[in-house]
C-alpha cells in the first residue's frame, strides 16, 4: 500500500527504503534532509545522507550570487550533486534577480498608469505558479488585487501568504492574469482597448538576444503597449558556478539540457568546471553543521566528518543508515576534492 509522508523542510527525517533489487539485503535506512529551493512556493531541495556519502538533488531552484553561503543545512563535498542545469549555458552568465524584475515591473505599471490612469494591466506568464511574489508586491504596491480565473484561484488557495491577493471579480481591478482567450466579454473589452498595458513575464526571449551577441534590457516594449519583462525562475550560469564551487562535489549530474547545450556537452563543461575549481579550491569552510547519530551496529560512515553548512539546532535521535546505491554515468567525474592547506600569505 503507497503510503505518502510529509516532510517538515529544515530538519533531518530518518527514513527506511525498500530493496528494489534482489531483497535480500532487506530495507535500508537514509537520512532526508529538505532545503528551500527558491523556485516557487513550496519548491525544495533533497539532501539524501547515507553510508555510501551524500547526495543532493536540486530540482529547479533558483540561488542568488552571494546568498548560497547564507543556506542553513547544505552539506559541502557531497559524493554527488543532481544540479538544474536550464541555463548552465555562458550565453546567459547574468539574469536579473526577482527583486530587479518586480521592481521593473512596478516602474512600467506606474509609467503607464500616470498616462492612462483607468487603463487595465494585463499579465501572460510561461507557468502557473512561481509569479505569487509579483502578484504580492504589486497588491501592496498599487493596493489592487489580481483578477485570476477559478483554475488559477483553486492553485493559489493552497499557497501560503496569498489571502486577499486574488479574485475572480474582473470589474473591481485594473490588474488581469486571467489568460488570454475571452474569457468574459468584460475582460475581453478592456483587454483589447487603446489603452491596455499586457506585459509578459519570461526569460528565454532576453537569453536568445544576448546569446546572440546583444544586450537585453530586463524590458522589452515589442509593441506601442505590450512588455516583456525578463523573470526567471532558475539561475543562471554565473549563480550555478558560484554554487558548485560553495558545495565543492565529487561529481555532478545535469539533470536539464540547458539551452543551445546538448547533454553530453553540458556533461563535459560541468567535469571541467570541476577540474578548474579542484586546482584553486580550499578546505570546505568549518561551520557548525546538523549531527546525525547512528544506532551503534556499524562505524560510523566518513561523510560523517565533513562539515554542514547549517546554524539548526543539534539533533541527537536521527538514526540514519546507508544511502541507496549510487550508480553515476561513466562520463560523470568522480574525483575528491585535493585538501590543500591555507596559504600562510
Amino acid at each position: 500500500m503507497l503510503k505518502i509522508k510529509v516532510l517538515r523542510p529544515n530538519h533531518p527525517h530518518d527514513l527506511s527504503v525498500p530493496d528494489h533489487n534482489d531483497g535480500k539485503k532487506g530495507p535500508y535506512r537514509i537520512c532526508v534532509t529538505l532545503l528551500p529551493a527558491g523556485h516557487c512556493p513550496g519548491s525544495v531541495m533533497f539532501v539524501f545522507d547515507g553510508h555510501n556519502g551524500t547526495v543532493i538533488y536540486t530540482g529547479d531552484f533558483r540561488i542568488y550570487e552571494g546568498t548560497v553561503q547564507k543556506l542553513a543545512g547544505l552539506p559541502v563535498a557531497p559524493k554527488c550533486l543532481y544540479l538544474d542545469t536550464t541555463f548552465f549555458t555562458r550565453q546567459a552568465p547574468t539574469i536579473p534577480s526577482r527583486d530587479v524584475s518586480i521592481r521593473r515591473i512596478s516602474e512600467s505599471i506606474t509609467s503607464h498608469l500616470k498616462k492612462y490612469p483607468n487603463a487595465s494591466i494585463f499579465f501572460e506568464s510561461e507557468t502557473q505558479l512561481g509569479y505569487e511574489a509579483v502578484f504580492l508586491e504589486l497588491k501592496r504596491t498599487f493596493n489592487q488585487k489580481m483578477h485570476v480565473g477559478r483554475a488559477k484561484l483553486a492553485l493559489y488557495q493552497d499557497v501560503e501568504d496569498t489571502t486577499g491577493a486574488f479574485t475572480l471579480d474582473g470589474s473591481s481591478t485594473k490588474f488581469h492574469a486571467c489568460g488570454r482567450k475571452k474569457d468574459s466579454n468584460e475582460c475581453w473589452e478592456k483587454r483589447t482597448s487603446n489603452n491596455a498595458l499586457t506585459i509578459k513575464l519570461c526569460v528565454l526571449g532576453y537569453i536568445k538576444i544576448n546569446a546572440d551577441g546583444g544586450k537585453c534590457p530586463t524590458v522589452r516594449k515589442v509593441q506601442p503597449n505590450r512588455l516583456k519583462i525578463c523573470f526567471s525562475m532558475h539561475s543562471s550560469y554565473n549563480e550555478l558556478v558560484e554554487f558548485i564551487g560553495f558545495v565543492q562535489p565529487d561529481s555532478i549530474v545535469p539533470c536539464v539540457q540547458p539551452y543551445k547545450l546538448s547533454m553530453a556537452a553540458a556533461q563535459q563543461e560541468l567535469n571541467d568546471l570541476l577540474m578548474k575549481q579542484r586546482k584553486a579550491s580550499q578546505p570546505p569552510v568549518t561551520l557548525p553543521y546538523l549531527k546525525r547519530r547512528y544506532d551503534g551496529t556499524e562505524s560510523a560512515p566518513s561523510w560523517k566528518a565533513k562539515p554542514s553548512h547549517s546554524d539548526l539546532h543539534e539533533v541527537e535521535d536521527a538514526t540514519c543508515g546507508g544511502l541507496f546505491p549510487h550508480k553515476e554515468p561513466l562520463a560523470v567525474l568522480n574525483v575528491p576534492f585535493k585538501k590543500t592547506k591555507p596559504s600562510q600569505n
